[in-house]
C-alpha cells in the first residue's frame, strides 16, 4: 500500500530517524494527524501494510523506508500491533549492525510528543522509552478520571 516520503532532516547534527509501521493506513492517518497539530516531523517515514503483502514484500519495503531516513543516529521504528507481521518485520532488523530499536502500540499522543524530543541527543532506545511512557500515561478510562459511577458498571 502507501508509503509517505519523509520529510528531508534539517539539523547538521545526526538525529534518530523514525519509520512508523501499521496495517492499512492507520501510519499515514495517525503522521498526518499529528503533522497539523505539531507542524514539520523531519526524519519521519511511513509503511502502511497491506494484509495482501507477504513478509519479503514488507521487509524490503520497511527496509528502504529505514535507510531513507537513518542519517547515522539509528532508526526507530514504531508499529501497531505486538506479535504481528510488521512487528516482527521489525524485530528481524533488529541485528546489532546498528542503533535500533522497536517500540509497539504506536498512538498519536505518542507521535506528538516525537515532535517534541531532541532526537539529535538522545538513542533509538531512549526515545522508545520515553514515548512508551507517553504512550501509557494517555490511556485513560474516563469514569476513573471523574469518579463517576458507570451505569451497569461494577465500582
Amino acid at each position: 500500500m502507501g508509503s509517505m516520503t519523509p520529510e528531508p532532516t534539517r539539523t547538521l547534527n545526526p538525529m534518530v530517524g523514525v519509520v512508523v509501521v501499521s496495517h492499512e493506513q492507520v501510519a499515514f492517518s495517525m503522521v498526518e494527524a499529528a503533522r497539523r497539530v505539531v507542524g514539520t516531523m523531519p526524519g519521519v517515514n511511513v509503511v502502511c501494510v497491506s494484509s495482501a503483502e507477504d513478509s519479503a514484500a514488507i521487509t524490503q519495503r520497511v527496509s528502504h523506508a529505514c535507510s531513507e531516513v537513518d542519517d547515522g543516529a539509528g532508526v526507530l521504528i514504531m508499529v501497531d500491533v505486538y506479535g504481528s507481521t510488521p512487528f516482527n518485520v521489525a524485530m528481524s532488523m533488529l541485528d546489532g549492525t546498528g542503533a535500533g530499536e522497536v517500540l509497539c502500540g504506536v498512538n498519536l499522543p505518542m507521535l506528538l510528543k516525537l515532535a517534541t524530543l531532541d532526537r539529535s541527543r538522545l538513542s533509538p532506545a531512549e526515545i522508545a522509552q520515553e514515548l512508551c511512557e507517553c504512550g501509557r500515561r494517555s490511556i485513560r478510562i474516563g469514569s476513573e478520571l471523574t469518579g463517576k459511577i458507570v451505569v451497569g458498571g461494577i465500582r
